[in-house]
């Protein structure tokens, strides 16, 4: 009887142990924490986002970094089958806005017990507090050491996971590992992150929520982003902002703003004087809480230098103009991409190049397997990237039970 070791016990670790696990061999996952599924309960704000119902072509567009690499193993197990595996198995899923998929629950930890629940019941062994300090590999099998026992595994897969949340646990094990096999490992970046500007003048808001579109240039492209966002005193996120940050890993972000008017420069012109017409008397103040957020209203003022107090009747059309033109172009002074502790998932990892796309498995160190997050792919924000998690298990789950 064949022994499957599986060193991570997160979304890619748990699917490929219940999908590799048969009567014919033994499978040990290797957790380094106490309880499994650490990231799992942060997903999708303690909801998680399990997958996207997108078809093919628009699910894959989400695929940032080598969508190429998941073709094969696309093909074995994409979305739809992610999805009828859960329902199958008893966890009832549900469709929200942006094609997302939760459990019907909205409760990251039914999808844990749900993991746990798999585990015993296909009598996968599961051992946590089990800290790997080494890997080796003699001519038929894995050494793992832990920090209590050493274990001997005919195949290895690591689902370690990258360098995102380091408080559950992920702190780059997998790619010390991989190192020390002679894999390449890419530079790494924190990804999906809020952006933290420099501006002092919005210390008084505390959470806003708005819809509205984003921009962010670099010196060679301009990218922008519709949706919802939380700006606080010195940072900005949600999910439109979490796909923007991701095009702009590694590059100089020349100029931040946001565009507070879904109409033209002309057609808010427009608006405002139509709006200075009905309100001639009242305060500036009180008469544009109607075009923009309340909280913005003294920032916006104070950057096109009018007094808040001042009627509308003596606003001059060089004053008219120029807050116009704050309001759509709303700058935010760049200062930084969060950082591993704010970041949803690692760009970077195991070089891909080195990694059979159709079954995970090392191309130098035969039933050596990686697969999640530890590999040097990624997506966009909305359960595109735990999809990857699951898709990449299986393959490399499928091509074990194929070989043994």
């Amino acid at each position: 009887m064949k022994n499957i070791g599986i060193i991570g016990a997160g979304a890619s670790g748990l699917y490929a142990a219940i999908h590799v696990k048969t009567k014919e061999n033994n499978v040990t996952i290797l957790e380094k924490n106490s309880s499994i599924g650490q990231k799992i309960l942060m997903t999708g704000n303690g909801r998680c986002n399990i997958t996207n119902i997108k078809y093919y072509d628009e699910f894959l567009v989400n695929i940032v970094t080598n969508k190429k690499f998941i073709y094969s193993s696309w093909s074995q197990h994409d979305n739809y089958a992610t999805m009828s595996f859960f329902e199958n198995s008893g966890l009832e899923l549900m469709t929200q806005e942006d094609d997302r998929v939760f459990p019907k629950s909205e409760k990251a930890s039914d999808v844990v017990r749900f993991f746990e629940n798999e585990i015993i019941d296909r009598n996968i062994k599961l051992v946590t507090d089990a800290e790997v300090t080494s890997i080796s590999k003699s001519e038929n099998s894995f050494i793992v050491e832990t920090n209590s026992k050493a274990y001997d595994f005919d195949k290895l897969i690591i689902a370690t996971g990258g360098l995102s949340y380091p408080n559950t646990g992920s702190t780059g094990d997998g790619y010390s590992f991989a190192n020390g096999f002679g894999h390449r490992v890419s530079k790494t970046y924190p990804c999906l992150v809020p952006i933290f500007f420099k501006d002092t003048d919005l210390t008084n808001i505390k959470a806003l929520n708005i819809n509205t579109n984003i921009y962010l240039k670099t010196k060679n492209k301009t990218y922008n982003e519709y949706g919802a966002q939380l700006i606080s005193k010195n940072f900005i996120t949600g999910p439109s902002v979490l796909r923007l940050s991701s095009y702009v890993v590694g590059e100089g972000v020349e100029d931040l703003y946001l565009d507070l008017a879904y109409e033209s420069f002309e057609e808010m012109d427009e608006i405002v004087l139509d709006l200075f017409e009905k309100n001639s008397n009242k305060s500036i103040a009180n008469t544009i809480k109607d075009l923009i957020p309340q909280a913005l209203v003294p920032v916006i003022l104070k950057r096109a230098d009018i007094d808040p107090d001042k009627k509308v009747n003596q606003i001059s059309k060089e004053e008219r103009l120029k807050l116009i033109s704050i309001i759509k172009h709303f700058s935010l002074e760049f200062d930084r991409l969060g950082g591993y502790n704010t970041a949803i998932i690692t760009r970077g990892g195991v070089d891909v190049d080195e990694i059979n796309p159709k079954t995970m498995e090392s191309k130098s160190v035969e039933g050596l397997y990686f697969i999640g997050e530890v590999l040097d792919i990624d997506g966009l924000t909305g359960g595109f990237n735990l999809q990857l998690a699951f898709t990449t298990a299986y393959a490399a789950a499928r091509a074990i039970k194929e070989e043994i």
